[in-house]
């Protein structure tokens, strides 16, 4: 376990409890805050090796096992391919910079549904991922070109893609800012990185942080005990604007789940509800840089 007395991200000591969660299982249970730049994350944290072990077989256990993730994938990939390339980005605003034909890097790519959407727009595909079930399970669906590591292991010549799409990792990963340094390094000039993760700024933290509070409770981890990181809105920016990435599109989403699928996740019906009540704030966020 890595144990922080400094913030990671911008060097402050000003830092304070900030949520705890003993009862789900994932590689960490304590979060801190740091009141100088408003980062949460997970302290202490776990190393390099805890995290490489956590994620071995990832989506096929916990709560992916109980959505069915794996189907609920492929049915997404069904869909996907036959949608025109105005319907791909109207339903993923984040790739509508994303052109056909391009080299496209899909960091963390899990079940590979960046890959699909860049795959039926005829790019030229590239992903990483940690989890080696993952990359098989992309290599049986599509043309690929996988690395299994860190995305600095994979040693990627300079300005090589011209898109890279990185969707709910780097709030995973131990070194946000040598990721989107790495992800400047190997995007061509002109060539765009869009980067997917949740909202700290979310009202439904601030809501669920404070319900607990007026009860005298000790506020829980609302979102899931495998992330080290969660960023406020405006504190993303900060770091990508640091990187001298021009910043070309910023929003704010919700969960975006179907109420079919809520009905048929094998999970207890309080989790549904959180799930929810996920759709109702904006709990996730998408930044999309221009090198």
């Amino acid at each position: 376990m890595i144990l922080y007395r400094n913030c990671p991200i911008c060097g402050s000591n000003s830092l304070k409890g900030y949520a705890i969660d003993t009862y789900r299982k994932g590689p960490h249970i304590s979060r801190v805050q740091c009141l100088n730049c408003e980062l949460v994350f997970a302290n202490p944290m776990a190393d390099s090796q805890e995290l490489a072990d956590y994620y071995t077989n990832y989506y096929d256990k916990d709560h992916y096992e109980a959505f069915d993730y794996k189907n609920l994938i492929m049915s997404h990939f069904q869909r996907i391919a036959g949608l025109r390339e105005e319907e791909i980005k109207k339903e993923a605003k984040f790739l509508t910079r994303l052109e056909s034909g391009a080299k496209f890097l899909d960091v963390g790519c899990g079940l590979g549904l960046g890959l699909a959407y860049a795959n039926q727009l005829k790019c030229e595909l590239y992903a990483t991922e940690f989890d080696a079930g993952a990359l098989e399970f992309v290599k049986s669906n599509f043309p690929v070109e996988t690395f299994q590591g860190d995305i600095w292991e994979a040693k990627y010549s300079d300005s090589f893609f011209d898109f890279i799409h990185i969707s709910h990792v780097i709030e995973h990963v131990l070194d946000p800012k040598a990721y989107i340094e790495e992800m400047k390094r190997i995007v061509k000039p002109g060539g765009y990185i869009a980067i997917g993760t949740p909202n700290m700024s979310s009202n439904l933290y601030r809501f669920h942080r404070w319900s607990k509070m007026i009860k005298m409770n000790v506020p829980d981890v609302i979102d899931g005990l495998e992330h080290t990181f969660i960023f406020p809105k405006k504190l993303l920016r900060n770091i990508c604007e640091e990187q001298e990435l021009n910043i070309d599109d910023h929003y704010t989403h919700n969960l975006g789940e179907k109420f079919s699928n809520l009905v048929r996740y094998k999970m207890p019906v309080s989790k549904k509800l959180n799930r929810l009540i996920q759709n109702v704030f904006q709990v996730n966020q998408w930044i999309v840089c221009r090198k």
